[in-house]
């Protein structure tokens, strides 16, 4: 998995390297497509399929279609239930938009409760230490100065911390926090590593958070905090290659492992913390110290929930940015897979009543998807992020969501926040081609499986909006890559 997130690195790298292509938006109208000009299209794209070997033995499916029409422009498998990876957070983000509202905030608040603060999450994604900075001096600010407990309430969701279909080594991930109505920096915990004094030696591995890292040899101990940190990883010679990385300790614990090279840079390392709540917990006693607030050198009890004070208004309220805010630059484009999770949940919440389960979210999407004319039984949802080993849809499906945001009032909005190929974001592959610019598409990629779904602007024929899934694919990345840009840019061309 290491390897995928250093590609998806390394090609955004590619990207800001170059100048970026202009965007071009695709248009609301064009010449319309003839009989001849179908024919034509599906006999060229036939040939590209033919001529490249990037998809041998894999299964992949491809719908385009005018969006003005609807007619079919070119399709293979597109009926097939094809395993989506992130192409799949177009649906909870669509979902969202019209069942939350463009105008979609969480709410996170800081209470008084007897003899002490809670904490009431709401499921935001982007509470940062920052924001518990302000939360704690907002309670000094009410005269609070001493304080015998701090608890949080995470039971706006259920505490099912992963779904169903993730694989277990993923755990230990930036990609893979643990979910909770409480984020805290995303679950995260933020390390540093750096090479010892000589090849052989210990990595040095600090923490820029209340992590505890504890040294080469220490024991995984079941009873130490659950944001300790073993520092298990080594310095390699000066020409070795870089594999620090974030794993489970097979005891259980969080480490970091692998080798940094002798004279290479400080490395920065995101890692999920096992327990969100005890994480929040500990954040905001040590926010409410440093703002004045006296507490109890150690906060005895779990005091993940507390009974508030009826009467009092919150002493502090957070709010996120709105979901139109946030969709492209905080979900979209980076592909966030927390975020979906909390979207999904959030759709649970707000059907239900009762916590946001994955559950009751993935009811929330079907229902809406019968509502778009979508068959909900051409799909298995296990997330919302589409990381579950479980999640399946066809292109077709993909197509409809996008046809549907299309010709809704949140056009404008689903555009802005797409990645544009070879302009914004790290569609692979697009830059330098006759598509770039013009391909406003969500991206998905897993082990063994690729996606892309979007919208095309042609040079004469207005919009088209695709979908490109592939799985159970073995092949050679930069010529899956290349093909698909070739696919595109004839679409595009035509």
């Amino acid at each position: 998995m290491r390897g995928i997130r250093l590609l998806a690195g390394a090609l955004g790298i590619a990207l800001l390297g170059a100048s970026p292509a202009p965007i071009v938006e695709p248009p609301l109208a064009g010449t319309a497509w003839t009989a001849a000009d179908i024919v034509k299209l599906d006999r060229d794209l036939e040939s590209l399929f033919e001529a490249s070997s990037a998809l041998r033995g894999a299964h992949y499916g491809v719908l385009a279609i005018d969006t003005a029409s609807g007619a079919v422009l070119y399709e293979h498998g597109a009926d097939d239930e094809i395993q989506p990876a992130s192409t799949l957070k177009l649906l909870v983000g669509s979902t969202a938009l019209e069942r939350l509202g463009p105008g979609f905030r969480f709410r996170t608040t800081v209470s008084a409760a007897t003899g002490g603060v809670v904490i009431r999450a709401g499921g935001d994604p982007f509470l940062s230490a920052a924001d518990l900075d302000e939360a704690a001096r907002a309670v000094a600010a009410a005269g609070i100065r001493t304080l015998a407990t701090v608890a949080v309430d995470a039971s706006h969701d259920d505490s099912k911390p992963y779904p169903d279909g993730w694989t277990w080594d993923d755990f230990a991930e930036d990609y893979a926090p643990h979910v909770s109505a409480i984020a805290l920096e995303e679950n995260l915990l933020h390390l540093s590593v750096s090479p010892g004094s000589a090849a052989g030696s210990a990595a040095e591995v600090s923490a820029a958070s209340v992590a505890t890292v504890l040294g080469p040899g220490a024991p995984c101990d079941a009873r130490a905090p659950a944001t300790a940190v073993l520092a298990l990883a080594t310095t390699g010679p000066g020409a070795s290659e870089d594999t620090i990385d974030a794993a489970l300790d097979p005891a259980g614990c969080l480490a970091v492992v692998g080798s940094i090279p002798l004279g290479h840079a400080t490395e920065s390392l995101d890692a999920a913390v096992y327990d969100p709540v005890f994480y929040a917990r500990t954040s905001f006693a040590a926010a409410l110290r440093r703002a004045g607030v006296a507490l109890p050198a150690t906060l005895d009890g779990d005091d993940r929930t507390g009974p508030p004070d009826p009467a009092a208004a919150p002493l502090w309220e957070h709010r996120s940015p709105a979901l139109a805010a946030f969709l492209g630059p905080r979900f979209w484009i980076p592909s966030d897979n927390l975020t979906g999770e909390l979207l999904l949940k959030e759709l649970g919440f707000a059907a239900t009543g009762a916590a946001g389960t994955t559950a009751a979210g993935v009811a929330s999407e079907k229902a809406w998807l019968r509502s778009i004319g979508v068959d909900p039984a051409t799909v298995t949802l296990a997330d919302g992020c589409g990381m579950s080993q479980y999640d399946r849809i066809t292109p077709r499906d993909l197509v409809a969501i996008l046809q549907h945001d299309w010709n809704g009032p949140n056009r404008q909005l689903v555009l802005d926040s797409l990645p544009v190929g070879g302009a914004r974001g790290t569609i692979e592959g697009i830059a330098g081609t006759p598509a770039a610019g013009r391909v406003f598409a969500k991206t998905g990629s897993m082990m063994h499986v690729r996606g892309l779904a979007g919208f095309l602007a042609t040079e004469r024929h207005g919009a088209v909006t695709f979908a490109f899934n592939v799985d159970d694919w073995n092949g050679d990345y930069p010529a899956l890559a290349s093909l698909r840009a070739q696919v595109l840019s004839r679409i595009v061309n035509d």
